[in-house]
């Protein structure tokens, strides 16, 4: 790769905590006259990892050269970045630049950090629920969290508003909502709200336990929820940089387990989209979810003036017998008397069901890897 030797870029600074951590000393003896002169003292040079480090050793792609260096950062292969040329008494040290952090940059750092086991939110609530409910109960600064908790899955039979509320209480515009807060002045409605919604909730159960010292694995269950719910924070922002259609997951009961429902509808980037005739364009959603009894289903929901569409696509043929008979009774149901219902049910693929809502699936990942599994 090209060396580009020169000053340092503007915005571009050594890296802060280096010491003798952020250094590569070049090793294999001394250096050829032709490396001898590119590594000359105060120059910028781009770098690449060829080889992962064996004990403490690596080998840097250095203009046509290929470099054995020593240092103490644990790099991938790939790894690109620029290093500053220092001389001094012991000889020759490459001090790792770090780059000024972009936007992407701090949102991958950031997803990085809450990424892991890419367990569903429903899955990970539903689980730190039964260890509330066991040692969680003898702390009484945790019996907000249990009350919020026991009621927050979906219940088919809830009114119209419960989906709403719902979504409103699982924190997922936490930030945003605080933000606006900053300069005005709140209304005790509007803060008690966000104070007690699941991400305040669990950021202060988080913050007892640790002053407490409860069960580790008590611990270890609000941190995972509560990773959980920044990753669907941090994905969705991802996902509202590309216009995308967000994902707003939340836990539905199944049985005896929370299984996790995610709903997809338009980012603001997406609705603001439109030209002249934006408001005659129908206003779409997409509802999907697995249960262990019923397998995948999905709806596709279009809400036009005089319309509004339902598709319900589900992947056992038994499911449809079942759900056919009662299309008429749903079609009231749906109904206001001010639009026509399009109701209709199909046999689908497991594929089928979750185009679209499967949660890694954005364009911002396909650019921007979140693992770098080289090597």
């Amino acid at each position: 790769m090209s060396s580009a030797p020169g000053p340092i870029p503007p915005g571009v600074e050594p890296i802060a905590s280096s010491g003798a951590g952020a250094v590569f000393r070049p090793a294999g003896g001394a250096p050829s006259s032709e490396l001898s002169a590119l590594l000359r003292d105060g120059r910028v040079l781009n770098a690449e990892v060829l080889t992962g480090s064996t004990e403490g050793t690596m080998i840097l792609a250095i203009g046509r050269h290929s470099v054995p260096a020593e240092s103490e950062l644990d790099l991938d292969p790939g790894a690109r970045f620029q290093v500053l040329v220092e001389q001094n008494a012991d000889g020759i040290v490459l001090r790792i630049l770090a780059p000024p952090e972009g936007e992407d940059a701090i949102l991958l750092r950031a997803l990085r950090g809450v990424v892991g086991d890419e367990r569903p939110l429903g899955e990970l609530l539903g689980e730190l629920l039964a260890r509330l409910r066991g040692p969680g109960e003898a702390l009484p600064e945790l019996a907000p969290l249990l009350r919020a908790l026991e009621g927050q899955a979906a219940t088919p039979q809830g009114d119209p508003s419960a989906l709403r509320t719902l979504l409103g209480s699982l924190g997922l515009g936490h930030e945003a909502a605080l933000a606006l807060l900053v300069g005005v002045r709140p209304s005790h409605e509007g803060f008690a709200r966000l104070r007690n919604d699941l991400k305040a909730l669990l950021l202060r159960a988080q913050g007892a336990l640790e002053a407490a010292g409860g069960p580790p694995e008590l611990h270890e269950a609000v941190t995972r929820a509560l990773s959980g719910l920044e990753a669907e924070q941090l994905l969705n922002a991802a996902r509202e940089k590309a216009g995308e259609p967000l994902i707003l997951s939340f836990p539905f009961p199944d049985g005896e387990r929370w299984a996790t429902a995610r709903l997809a509808v338009p980012s603001r980037r997406e609705r603001n989209s439109g030209g002249a005739d934006e408001r005659e364009e129908p206003f779409r959603l997409t509802l999907g979810l697995e249960l262990s009894q019923l397998g995948p289903v999905r709806a596709d929901l279009a809400l036009a003036p005089g319309m509004l569409s339902v598709r319900i696509l589900v992947t056992s043929p038994e499911l449809v017998r079942r759900i056919e008979p009662e299309l008429a009774n749903l079609r009231k149901r749906l109904g206001d008397g001010r639009r026509a219902v399009e109701l209709a049910v199909r046999l689908g693929t497991g594929r089928e069901a979750t185009q679209g809502l499967e949660a890694f699936d954005i364009a911002f990942l396909r650019d921007h890897h979140i693992m770098n599994v080289a090597g």
